[in-house]
């Protein structure tokens, strides 16, 4: 049920110059005013209701055309109680746009028509003229500016906006305000973020008009706040807003619900439709409102530089940069992403059949072999597994035991007592501050980025001297995002993540054969991703060794 108090008291007076010549008394006519409560934004970066500080890119623009249909927009009640719809319904249209000249500017205009509006009983009460069916809505021009970008590593977007309502509104069809010649400010702050599948936002501000002094009640300058939450993504999308007005002038809040789907259907062109209800009969709010319309949005290649402040980025963009520390530019890496020697072109040293002789070393490199033999087996002229070098019979086959000799049954050779095995010393111990084992540790990374702290490096080095205590293990380093921002995003910054810390462990002596970097993105939080703790903990780099097998911690 619609509150009715706000509408009663503004026709109190007015009702009472109905029929009955006894009820006459007298009262001034009600001023025009500017009934448009529907804010929305042309650029529909995130949401297109609320204004959540994401601006188009630079140089990018959107244009477009949408109509509407609304109903129970200024409702009267006489002295009789007779309730008479004054504007009961109105069909109107829009043409907007937005541009963003710079990468943190955005500059929008709205041009409103009244095509048809309509109702009943203005006829019945005094110093009430019937509205006009057709006119202009104020005409308004704005300003947004990007005080925080996500895109340079900010936790949120973070803008100001600014809308000035023009004269040229129609004001006998209740298309703008009587004073100030129709002039409006409306300042505002707004904030939102990428949260998993979603986008949120809120914005808080002002629209600064004038008072108009109406029977029962006066009409003018408002705080207007809005918050969304909208779907993300290339395909259909939808969100819901709240919209709000607090009456500065009077004791009452206009209050809507907004929904809306969008659709692009190719070309840059997207189709769109939104519906809302009011909840009070602040005049202005409707019952019921429908909108459909189509917009047009040009999103020109990023003039921003990938290479500088530590921003993602593919080793094609930056040529010159050295992604992987190998001392190889991208530009001349094979490998750009994974560190290697500069004597294979930045690629790792790869060892096909594990003889310890690299690939572009070795003689045979899918044979293991022997490095004094370039990679290939020992020379065996007579097959008895024993190598021509150290065999006293090249050419006739024996036993190992008998340097290679055949035994003579008279004189049997008695073979020297084999070596002891060679016992291989304990590892060390690891620092006192590391709970368990320096493999188990997980390296954390702060939101967005990719550089190692200092205390992450203190546990580096004890990952680094047990490696080296052990090294007949191959470890692969798995990096990991939480699941904010987008995907692909965060399956680069996982390898940066991990390829970070491979780096650090061949500056601290590890051999990098022994190392591969993976990153996973989000696909395998440790616990989930509903809290910031929980996030904090999938922002991660881990160990796994190959000779354990064991499975890391999820």
């Amino acid at each position: 049920m619609r509150t009715q108090a706000p509408c009663r008291a503004l026709a109190a007076l007015l009702a009472v110059f109905l029929a009955p010549a006894a009820l006459a008394q007298s009262a001034g006519p009600i001023v025009p005013i500017d009934l448009e409560r529907l804010r929305f934004s042309p650029a529909g970066t995130d949401s297109m209701f609320v204004d959540t500080g994401h601006l188009l890119p630079e140089g990018g623009f959107r244009l477009m055309l949408m109509a509407g249909y609304e109903r129970g927009i200024l409702v009267l009640e006489g002295s009789d109680g007779v309730e008479r719809d004054i504007i009961d319904y109105r069909v109107a249209a829009w043409l907007a746009g937005a541009w963003s000249p710079t990468e943190r500017l955005e500059l929008s205009a709205k041009l409103p028509v009244i095509i048809t509006q309509g109702g009943s009983g203005a006829d019945e009460l005094v110093g009430v003229t019937e509205p006009k069916s057709f006119g202009l809505g104020t005409p308004e021009l704005g300003a947004r500016f990007a005080l925080l970008r996500r895109e340079d590593g900010a936790p949120v977007f973070l803008g100001l906006g600014l809308d000035i309502g023009l004269p040229g509104g129609t004001a006998s069809a209740f298309g703008r305000q009587d004073g100030w010649a129709g002039f409006q400010l409306a300042p505002r702050v707004a904030v939102g973020r990428e949260v998993g599948p979603v986008s949120l936002g809120a914005s808080a501000g002002v629209r600064i008009r004038s008072t108009e002094v109406e029977p029962g009640r006066d009409f003018g300058t408002e705080l207007e706040q809005g918050l969304v939450v909208a779907t993300r993504g290339e395909g259909l999308r939808g969100e819901i807003a709240l919209e709000a007005s607090e009456s500065l002038v009077e004791s009452d809040v206009a209050l809507e619900l907004l929904g809306g789907l969008r659709l692009p259907v190719g070309g840059g062109f997207e189709a769109f439709a939104m519906a809302g209800h009011g909840f009070t009969d602040i005049p202005g709010t409707p019952s019921l409102r429908i909108n459909a319309g189509i917009a047009w949005a040009h999103t020109p290649p990023s003039r921003e530089d990938p290479c500088k402040g530590g921003r993602t980025h593919t080793p094609e963009q930056c040529p010159d940069l050295d992604d992987d520390g190998d001392s190889v530019a991208n530009g001349k890496d094979r490998c750009p992403l994974e560190a290697g020697a500069v004597d294979n072109q930045g690629c790792p040293d790869r060892d096909s059949d594990g003889d310890t002789v690299v690939d572009r070393l070795d003689a045979c490199p899918n044979e293991p072999g022997l490095p004094r033999y370039k990679g290939c087996p020992a020379p065996d002229a007579d097959g008895d597994g024993v190598p021509d070098d150290e065999d006293a019979c090249p050419k006739e086959a024996g036993v190992a035991a008998n340097r290679g000799c055949p035994v003579q049954e008279e004189k049997p050779t008695v073979a020297p007592p084999p070596e002891p095995p060679r016992e291989e010393p304990p590892p060390p111990a690891p620092p006192a501050e590391h709970a368990g084992p320096p493999m188990d540790h997980h390296v954390l990374f702060p939101t967005g980025q990719y550089e190692l702290q200092d205390e992450e490096k203190r546990q580096l080095n004890a990952v680094a001297d047990y490696l080296k205590a052990h090294p007949r293990l191959s470890v692969r380093v798995e990096g990991h995002t939480d699941n904010t921002g987008p995907e692909a995003l965060n399956r680069r910054l996982s390898q940066q993540r991990a390829d970070m810390v491979r780096r650090y462990l061949i500056q601290r002596g590890v051999a990098g054969s022994r190392l591969v970097a993976r990153g996973y993105g989000s696909d395998r939080p440790v616990n989930g991703n509903g809290t910031p703790e929980e996030q904090g903990a999938n922002r991660r780099v881990e160990f796994v060794t190959k000779s354990s097998g064991r499975t890391p911690k999820r």
